[in-house]
């Protein structure tokens, strides 16, 4: 099961699709000309360590913004004499653990073996590949929109292998680092069926977004008012092309047969049932996906109205008895080391993703959802509140690791009960931006400046 997961989630989609990569290694490779040595690592493993570690890098903001948070937390990079070594000590956070992980030359090849529920470990592969990117000259979001796509259509690349081992419960990525990617596959990445799964739109409202190969995507709306914003790396052409057709002959949103018929080319359009515009405005991107990225080319779709999903598709914040009721207490109730135990946290887990995917947490405004959910954090009693602060840490470990790796928790909720329920949920990568809303503010709850 393939995850989407924002312009500011599209990072977090990026990674949560190329952690599900299952490829299977290619080849045996050369020895790397700058090897590292006994005398120390070489050059291009000294390079990406820099590029790692750098201010701007994806590695040391992730880094800054945790710190704001949980300023105990102590991260460690190390660069060896053959690899490059992360690390993190909790210093007493209860919500995280001591990790360290070893991204080791092997010649051609950097290599990181951890174990398949490690969330953590997965979350330094695509840091790491972004370094990489950056060391050999490639373009990061390029590099990021390749994994997923590997990932998503199920194509074997000869720069980046991801390989479970499932006697010894290890998953192994390899990256190749003797020179920039060919990433030859590029071209072939464009929206289809593959990539964005469901069927033709009806009444009810669907919002997906992600990214693949050189595309950026966010698709809102019904079979009545249907809005898709698509940006490509460098110059609209024909992925952009051939992604409209296909998302439109899947979706046939209203109009859609005179738009097939009419779209022959890349070209601008604009009649009553539908538009078709090639230079959208920066307040409409950033309405639809953040601040524009000038290293994109951005086309907007409109059918029927044209404008469900954006600004007028209002979102209702729960109320502070709906989040005490039906996320705090219900997580509170989870039992603690009694039989069973596990079979309810599956079915709890299932029933919070739902209620943050079902209500749209990832668009609701945060200043209501915060107050609200402060407000029944504060209805709750002390044991409540107790009980909470106990099973909230492993119910989120046990949705993130799902996310991340649906085929490797599924037995948990099949158990429960609730396997359908939760692939269903997942098939809409929105589902994990809600869930990513709530978690993020769970974790903050009180704190009015975070």
């Amino acid at each position: 099961m393939k995850r989407n997961s924002s312009a500011k989630r599209l990072a977090a989609a990026a990674l949560a699709l190329v952690l599900l990569l299952t490829l299977t290694a290619c080849g045996q490779s050369a020895h790397a000309q700058d090897a590292a040595g006994k005398d120390g690592p070489s050059d291009t493993l000294k390079g990406i360590y820099e590029a790692l570690i750098a201010p701007e890098s994806d590695y040391s903001r992730n880094k800054a913004m945790t710190a704001e948070y949980f300023p105990e937390l102590e991260y460690g990079e190390t660069l060896g004499t053959d690899r490059i070594t992360l690390s993190i000590k909790a210093n007493g956070n209860e919500y995280f653990t001591d990790g360290s992980w070893d991204f080791v030359q092997d010649g051609d090849w950097l290599t990181a073996t951890f174990p398949d529920d490690d969330y953590a470990g997965l979350v330094n592969v695509i840091q790491v590949a972004r370094a990489v990117g950056t060391q050999l000259g490639m373009e990061p979001d390029l590099v990021s929109g390749y994994l997923n796509g590997l990932g998503m259509l199920g194509v074997e690349s000869d720069d980046f292998t991801m390989t479970e081992e499932e006697a010894a419960g290890t998953t192994t990525c390899r990256l190749h680092i003797a020179g920039p990617w060919e990433m030859k596959e590029l071209d072939q990445m464009v929206l289809d069926e593959a990539v964005l799964d469901g069927e033709a739109l009806d009444d009810s409202y669907l919002s997906q977004g992600g990214s693949v190969g050189k595309l950026r995507y966010m698709l809102n709306g019904n079979v009545s008012g249907y809005t898709a914003l698509i940006a490509e790396f460098g110059g609209l052409d024909d992925i952009a092309y051939q992604s409209i057709v296909n998302l439109i002959t899947l979706r046939k949103p209203v109009g859609y047969e005179a738009f097939l018929a009419d779209f022959t080319e890349l070209k601008a359009l604009e009649t009553d049932d539908y538009t078709v515009d090639l230079d959208p405005d920066d307040e409409t991107i950033g309405g639809i996906m953040g601040e524009r990225d000038d290293k994109y080319s951005y086309v907007l779709l409109r059918f029927g109205s044209g404008e469900y999903g954006e600004e007028e598709h209002a979102v209702n914040v729960p109320d502070a008895e709906v989040f005490a009721d039906a996320y705090f207490r219900t997580v509170a109730a989870i039992p603690q080391a009694t039989a069973g135990a596990s079979l309810i946290a599956a079915a709890t887990a299932c029933n919070v993703l739902g209620f943050a995917a079902g209500n749209e947490l990832w668009l609701a405004d945060v200043d209501t959802l915060r107050a609200n959910m402060l407000e029944a954090w504060e209805s709750l009693t002390d044991e409540e509140r107790a009980n909470f602060d106990a099973n909230f840490p492993a119910l989120n470990e046990l949705l993130n690791s799902s996310l991340a790796d649906w085929e490797a928790n599924r037995s948990s909720f099949d158990d429960a009960g609730v396997a359908d329920t939760m692939e269903e949920l997942m098939e809409d990568g929105t589902s994990q931006w809600s869930w990513d809303t709530l978690s993020a503010h769970t974790w903050t709850l009180g704190n009015s400046e975070g």
